[in-house]
C-alpha cells in the first residue's frame, strides 16, 4: 500500500491548511495510507484535530524562517516514515521538500500546492524557486490565474502544472438562525444594523486597513458594523487604526475563531478586500451560504465571483471602491438577496467538496502509478 506523507507549512485555521486536513482526512484507504502530517510551524488547531483522529503529526516547531539545519531535521524525519509520495503545501514546506529530495537525503514522488500566486516573491526567492521546481512531479494551483503566471512568467512545464478549484463542504447549507441570533446579541448588533464580515489573515494581503476606511465612511451614512475573524502581525496596527478611525464598537478584531462557519450565519454580507489571492476558502464558504459578497478583482477571485450577478468585485488598495460596493448592498436589500442566491448557486455547482477530493485522488494515482479501482 502506498504511503502519503503531508507537509504543511502551518495547521493554524487558515485556507491552505483546511485543504490539507481535509484531504488527510479523507483519503481513499484503497488508494494510500496516511504516513503523517508535518508541520513546520508549532502545532495549531488543524494538528490537534488530526491529533484527535489518530493521526500521527509531527511539528519542526519553527518560529524563523527555515534553514540548513531545519531542512536536515525534515530529512531525517522524512527517511523515518518512507513515504511514497509527499505533498507539500505552502511555500517553505514546498521548497524544503523539493530541496530533500533534490540534494538526495530521500527519494518519493512529490505533488506541490503553493495556495497563492508567485508573483510577490523577491527575485531571489524566485531563483530558488527556478532551481528547486525540478524537483516536482506535479504541482496543483487553486484557480486558473496561479497556474497561467507560473506558466508564463517563471517558465512551468504545462504538463506538470494542474489546476484543482478548492471545494467546500457546507455547499447547500442552511444560515444557522441559532448562530446568527447568539453572534448577533454577542455583538450588540442592533436590528438596523447590517453586518459586515471579513476573514483571514491579519496581514498586508488581506487589505483589511483599506476596508476599515470604507467602514468609516458608510458609518457616516448608514447603521454598520464590522466584524474581521483571523489573527497575525498586523493585529496591533489594525487596532490602531481602527480606534484612529473612530470605529471602537462599531468594528470587532475578534481573532482567530473554530466556529468560522457559525460567523458566516452572523454576517450579511462577506468582504474581501485582499491584495492578491489564490481562490480563498472563506470567500467560497461564504457564497455557499448565500451572502452577498465585496471582493478585489485579483487573481482567482474573477473566476468564483461575476460582477453583479454573484456579488461585487472592486478594485484592490481602494477603500472607496470598497465603500461604493458596500454601500450599494447596504441600501438596496434585494440586491444582496439576488447576489447572494447565485452566489450560492455558484458554488453548489462548480466548488463542491466531493469533486475537489475526487481530482486530488486522481493525481495521487496517477504520480504514484496506481491504476483506478
Amino acid at each position: 500500500m502506498p504511503r502519503i506523507l503531508y507537509v504543511s507549512t502551518s495547521t493554524t485555521m487558515g485556507g491552505a491548511e483546511k485543504t490539507l486536513f481535509t484531504l488527510a482526512t479523507l483519503l481513499d484507504p484503497k488508494l494510500a495510507e496516511v504516513a503523517g502530517v508535518v508541520s513546520l510551524k508549532p502545532k495549531g488547531e488543524f494538528a490537534r484535530r488530526l491529533a484527535e483522529m489518530d493521526k500521527k503529526v509531527y511539528s519542526l516547531e519553527l518560529k524563523h524562517k527555515p534553514g540548513l539545519r531545519d531542512l536536515q531535521r525534515l530529512a531525517i524525519l522524512i527517511q523515518e516514515l518512507q513515504p511514497d509520495l509527499v505533498h507539500a503545501v505552502m511555500y517553505q514546506a514546498i521548497q524544503l521538500c523539493r530541496a530533500v529530495k533534490r540534494i538526495g537525503y530521500a527519494e518519493y514522488k512529490l505533488i506541490s500546492s503553493p495556495r497563492i500566486n508567485y508573483r510577490t516573491r523577491e527575485p531571489v526567492s524566485l531563483w530558488l524557486d527556478g532551481w528547486l521546481k525540478k524537483a516536482d512531479d506535479l504541482l496543483v494551483t487553486e484557480c486558473d490565474a496561479s497556474r497561467d503566471y507560473l506558466l508564463k512568467k517563471l517558465d512551468y512545464d504545462p504538463a506538470k502544472v494542474r489546476t484543482i478549484r478548492n471545494g467546500v463542504d457546507i455547499a447547500g447549507w442552511p444560515v444557522s438562525k441559532s448562530d446568527r441570533a447568539r453572534l448577533r446579541k454577542e455583538l450588540g448588533v442592533a436590528h438596523n444594523e447590517v453586518l459586515i464580515g471579513a476573514v483571514g489573515r491579519l496581514d498586508e494581503q488581506k487589505g483589511h486597513t483599506y476596508l476599515l476606511e470604507a467602514v468609516a465612511k458608510l458609518r457616516a451614512q448608514h447603521p454598520a458594523r464590522l466584524v474581521i475573524i483571523g489573527d497575525g502581525p498586523l493585529r496591533k496596527v489594525l487596532a490602531d487604526r481602527l480606534r484612529s478611525l473612530g470605529l471602537e464598537g462599531a468594528a470587532h478584531l475578534v481573532g482567530e475563531r473554530k466556529d468560522v462557519t457559525a460567523w458566516l450565519s452572523a454576517f450579511d454580507i462577506f468582504a474581501l478586500p485582499s491584495l492578491w489571492e489564490g481562490l480563498p476558502n472563506a470567500l467560497l464558504e461564504a457564497m455557499a451560504l448565500g451572502l452577498a459578497v465585496v471582493a478585489t478583482q485579483v487573481d482567482g477571485v474573477p473566476e468564483a465571483v461575476a460582477h453583479d450577478i454573484s456579488g461585487l468585485l472592486c478594485k484592490p488598495q481602494d477603500s472607496q471602491s470598497l465603500y461604493v460596493a458596500l454601500q450599494d448592498l447596504i441600501a438596496e436589500p434585494e440586491l444582496r438577496k439576488r447576489l447572494g442566491e447565485h452566489a450560492k448557486q455558484v458554488v453548489a455547482e462548480n466548488f463542491g467538496l466531493g469533486p475537489m477530493i475526487d481530482a486530488y485522488h486522481e493525481v495521487y494515482r496517477s504520480v504514484l502509478g496506481v491504476d483506478q479501482e
